[in-house]
């Protein structure tokens, strides 16, 4: 009798607490590990063929279609470094996680392939490796990565960050409740990138006075999340959503959800991510709120909704 040998590999997902969009020009960034969404990721060994399968499909690794592209390439390397690049398996994604959401889905699942790899292979999994190759997977996925994504699917501490300069976790001490909003809407990094700096060609002074403040929104918050000030975060989260409408980078049925929230008892809400689409988060000071919230929000057209204890 033969026994498949298998590894496991699971991974979290993140979202953008405050910073998107001015975080490309050199502002801070606030991200936050959300663990309630993940990704797990199994191999198993097998007779022939390299398949790659979830619930709605299986596919050999050498047809995955171009928006795989930079997992078939992180799948191939690994398999090249354990000398094993004809070896025949089965690689199963289990995800909870909403692809085009800026919750950081692909960063995710290269997390949990490349740690589901080394615990096939019996191998020891340094950190240094671990961000090298979910880097590499997510240049090829979205063209130069800011890093984000990766250090924070891969943090369990909120993480501020500045672009090609600082990552670092911070400890969190802010007592209340996240409520993340989809719209079903897939977000566009690209388009919504290429909207900012369209509007730093076109309005200049506006645009940048825009980003600057979502800079000082991002340096307020870390205060404020740092000393449990709720409500003063809640009233940041409402600037940060004007400023990001600003530019352009909101959506109608992100609007619709924010006031929803707001409207239901937050004390702050915002898109998260690239915007255009996408999802959008709420604070709420306690359970109950969150809960009215989370019903609230899926009666006005949000797709789903999930609450984190913060």
């Amino acid at each position: 009798m033969t026994i498949n040998k298998m590894g496991t590999g699971i991974a979290h997902s993140k979202l953008i607490l405050i910073g998107e969009h001015s975080v490309v020009y050199g502002q801070p960034a606030i991200a936050l590990p959300v663990t309630i969404l993940k990704t797990t990721v199994t191999i198993t060994s097998s007779k022939y063929g390299q398949y790659i399968e979830n619930n709605e499909f299986r596919r050999r690794l050498d047809l995955m279609g171009d928006e795989f592209e930079g997992i078939r390439q992180l799948i191939m390397r690994l398999l090249s470094k354990f000398h094993s690049s004809k070896m025949p398996f089965s690689l199963e994604i289990d995800s909870n996680i909403p692809q085009g959401r800026g919750l950081g889905a692909s960063a995710s699942l290269a997390t949990a392939i490349i740690r589901a790899f080394y615990d096939f292979f019996d191998a020891e999994l340094p950190q240094k490796d671990l961000l090298f190759y979910a880097n590499f997977s997510e240049n090829i996925t979205h063209g130069k990565s800011s890093g984000i994504d990766v250090a924070t699917v891969n943090s369990e501490h909120p993480l501020w960050f500045i672009k090609d300069s600082t990552i670092e976790p911070f400890e969190l001490n802010l007592h209340g409740f996240i409520v993340i909003g989809d719209t079903g809407v897939h977000g566009f990094t690209s388009q919504a990138i290429n909207i900012v700096r369209e509007k730093l060609v076109e309005e200049k002074e506006k645009t940048q006075d825009s980003i600057n403040h979502l800079g000082q929104l991002a340096t307020d918050s870390k205060d404020f999340l740092m000393t449990d000030k709720l409500k003063e975060f809640g009233h940041v989260m409402n600037k940060a959503h004007e400023r990001l409408s600003d530019l352009g980078v909101s959506h109608p049925r992100l609007d619709n959800l924010v006031e929803t929230a707001r409207k239901n008892g937050a004390l702050g809400a915002k898109l998260t991510g690239s915007g255009l689409g996408g999802v959008m988060v709420a604070l709420a000071e306690n359970e109950k709120d969150a809960i009215r919230i989370s019903q609230r929000l899926l009666k006005n057209g949000a797709k789903n909704t999930w609450i984190y204890s913060i």
